[in-house]
């Protein structure tokens, strides 16, 4: 069997590997404002355990959800609520509705295609265990909806920080 393939003289051929780098790019500036966030959580959690608003020796929860819980419960309680305490607490849970999107960046298996425009699409892909059974999320994302999603987490992941920073100094 001989099989014909059109030459597309003329057109540009699309760079799989720039836009590859690309999504890789936008995936690490992602990873990296998620774990910036974790990282004054951990922070606090660890100022707070020095004072008398947590026990000290407490072992410190290894999950990541589990740490902004800790410290939701800390910040919430009736004996500490304080006006840096509250604007911490809104701006994590503001964060915090991103959780399943970081399930997928950190933990999922990605495929990539480009479109005519050269522009990325992923399709991401995450297998867990639940119900005594495994569950697979999918999510698609193209490259002009994760640019405006990139901002918005930068956005929120300030203002976790710069709250968080601010119930450290009170503490201290």
């Amino acid at each position: 069997m001989n099989a014909q393939t059109q030459t597309l003289e003329g057109v540009p051929l699309l760079d799989f590997d720039v836009a590859c780098s690309r999504l890789n790019q936008w995936r690490g500036h992602m990873t990296e404002n998620f774990a910036r966030s974790e990282q004054a959580v951990t922070e606090t959690l660890a100022a707070l355990n020095a004072t008398d608003i947590e026990i000290k020796g407490t072992k410190f929860p290894h999950l990541v959800g589990q740490r902004y819980e800790r410290l939701a419960a800390i910040l919430s309680s009736g004996a500490s609520q304080t006006g840096h305490r509250k604007a911490a607490l809104s701006a994590i849970e503001r964060f915090r509705a991103h959780d399943s999107l970081r399930t997928m960046l950190c933990h999922g298996v990605t495929k990539m295609a480009i479109d005519r425009a050269g522009e990325w699409l992923a399709l991401m892909t995450v297998t867990s265990f639940k119900g005594g059974g495994t569950t697979t999320t999918k999510l698609t994302l193209q490259e002009c909806e994760a640019r405006p999603l990139l901002e918005q987490i930068v956005d929120e992941r300030r203002r976790v920080c710069a709250a968080l920073g601010q119930v450290r100094r009170e503490i201290r």
